[in-house]
């Protein structure tokens, strides 16, 4: 196949005329004609878990993204959605695998677009989906932060998870709480479980929710033995949550968060261990707080954008 749509490393083009074909020709027809591209992701194709999945090209723009997916055998198909019609941000990391995924709406209907790739290249794919992130929350850049509070990772969260959370964190956000669960386990057969639902955590920043979680087990495990490769964070935007519900039984409960943009939306289901039910619904008072805070700072900080063009 042509170099450049087949193997190699994800890489930031210049301008659509470096992308191969078939995803130059498409892109060049999704385009709008009046906003300027700031990003431009290649991401060849390539073998991940035993699958082919398609080259893509990613195009950042001032309002809105477009994704161009396919190969040479398929014909090319796009995808694409302003900010304000677009849901949430997941980013996955394992091992070597990467994949980058953006729910939005679309004349009522809830799509995905996804991109996957080599880990090794995951620095680009952290910047794409903090740009898609800013653009949510109507920002043009990073803000840097002179007066941080405390820092509430020093608690007792494990390490690897405090570490995703300065990994995977937005920097121009303070972090105001945190909720971390242990991996709930199920029925035990000759020294093995089964995994009902992965460990995980919850972190509230200024603008958003970040689930950070492992990768979930589907197979038997051995007792006791806890093999985790990646993480999975999902990043849903204060402004996008609409609601939210607690669950619970015997073996397992579950947070429902309403998700809605553009006339359209979705349910996040987290679960976690029914002992943390109360400590998790704390933490959702405290998201819902800060969400309308953030409503109030993000309607103020437009009344003044709007008084000093005047």
């Amino acid at each position: 196949m042509r170099k450049g749509l087949w193997d190699g490393f994800a890489t930031c083009l210049a301008s659509v005329k470096e992308a191969p074909e078939p995803l130059r020709h498409a892109m060049l027809a999704a385009l709008p004609g009046d906003d300027q591209v700031r990003m431009l992701l290649l991401s060849p194709a390539c073998k991940t878990l035993g699958q082919c999945s398609p080259a893509t090209l990613l195009a950042v723009l001032d309002h809105e993204w477009v994704v161009v997916s396919g190969t040479e055998q398929l014909q090319p198909r796009a995808a694409r959605a302003p900010f304000t019609h677009t849901l949430l941000v997941e980013l996955t990391v394992i091992l070597l695998y990467g994949r980058l995924k953006f729910d939005f709406v679309s004349h009522d209907v809830t799509g995905s677009a996804v991109m996957e790739f080599n880990a090794v290249m995951e620095p680009l794919y952290k910047d794409a989906a903090r740009r898609l992130l800013n653009g949510i929350g109507g920002l043009t850049g990073a803000l840097s932060i002179t007066d941080r509070n405390p820092d509430p990772l020093d608690g007792e969260a494990p390490m690897r998870f405090r570490n995703a959370v300065r990994e995977f964190g937005p920097v121009s956000q303070r972090v105001l709480a945190l909720q971390h669960w242990s991996a709930v386990p199920g029925g035990q057969s000759r020294g093995f479980q089964r995994e009902l639902a992965p460990a995980g955590m919850l972190v509230l920043t200024e603008r958003e929710l970040i689930l950070i979680s492992d990768e979930k087990t589907w197979s038997w495990l051995r007792v006791g033995r806890a093999d985790k490769y990646g993480n999975v964070v999902t990043y849903c935007p204060l402004s996008r949550l609409e609601n939210y519900r607690v669950l619970a039984d015997d073996r397992l409960a579950q947070l429902e968060l309403e998700i809605r943009a553009g006339g359209g939306g979705e349910t996040v289901k987290v679960e976690f261990p029914p002992a943390q039910q109360r400590s998790i619904g704390d933490l959702m008072e405290q998201v819902m707080a800060q969400r309308l805070a953030a409503g109030i700072e993000e309607k103020v900080a437009t009344q003044n954008r709007l008084h000093s063009l005047w």
